[in-house]
């Protein structure tokens, strides 16, 4: 584990997450979203969320058999982003780059 002092390390691990992490939640508010409102709404704040989530939706659907339903796609979404999240960690974990507290003790 490498020293926090490098803020440089830090945002290395944390920007990526961070942004995979508002996408998934993003998907989320969209699927929810999507139990209330129809596909064409015009309702802004559900307008927004398929805007900002469209492209991880189209990806999915590149690997995702065209017989499943568009709602279980961006559940699909979440998953493949939440996958993601984990093998970037793990990544960063075994090359030893995963930032550590200052002063917490080390095993």
């Amino acid at each position: 584990m490498a020293d926090v002092d490098s803020q440089g390390l830090f945002w290395l691990y944390q920007a990526p997450n961070l942004a995979l992490a508002a996408l998934m939640y993003t998907l989320m508010g969209r699927f929810i979203l999507s139990l209330f409102f129809a596909d064409d709404s015009d309702k802004v704040m559900y307008k927004v969320f398929r805007q900002v989530t469209q492209p991880a939706v189209e990806a999915v659907q590149l690997v995702t058999p065209a017989a499943v339903h568009d709602r279980v796609v961006v559940l699909l979404a979440v998953v493949w982003l939440l996958f993601i999240r984990m093998l970037l960690f793990v990544g960063f974990a075994a090359a030893g780059l995963l930032p550590s507290i200052v002063g917490a003790p080390r095993p």
